[in-house]
């Protein structure tokens, strides 16, 4: 029993130590408002510009995006403090839930206006609704964080 107990305190310390990193690894934090006019609203009342990832699901640098760069601190740190965050998916599947199919129209509507035919492309907003940026593609979180800072 001797012989185990330091392994028995080294693996409660790496939870431990793996639970305090998750709590405080938020990323960002991504509005779920039925629909644009609704972000609209919310970047108005606050101030704030818009930040809008448009995205597609068979898109692999959606993925990647989603899963190792939106979700780092320091990405949540700067896009939550001075944007209001949302996503818009831009193709259409079976799987789709009612939040997704409730944004089909004004999905298909900004990638018109906008011309999105890349995915991800990214669009900035100011709180008035109009337009001020626009970037595409997947990037790691350090130059995500500088495309922001440069608006």
């Amino acid at each position: 029993m001797k012989k185990y107990l330091p392994l028995l305190i080294a693996a409660i310390l790496l939870n431990l130590a793996a639970l305090a990193q998750s709590t405080t690894s938020t990323g960002m934090n991504f509005e779920h408002l039925p629909s644009w006019q609704e972000i609209l609203t919310k970047a108005k009342k606050e101030n704030k510009m818009i930040f809008l990832d448009c995205y597609t699901t068979w898109c692999g640098p959606c993925k990647m995006m989603s899963s190792q760069v939106f979700t780092q601190k320091e990405v949540g740190d700067f896009y939550n403090a001075n944007f209001i965050n949302t996503k818009v998916q831009l193709d259409t599947t079976d799987a789709d839930n009612e939040y997704v199919k409730g944004w089909y129209k004004d999905g298909q509507e900004l990638a018109r206006r906008y011309s999105v035919r890349a995915y991800p492309t990214y669009l900035v907003f100011n709180s008035n609704g109009e337009i001020i940026h626009r970037f595409v593609g997947s990037m790691p979180g350090s130059a995500f964080i500088e495309a922001g800072r440069k608006l």
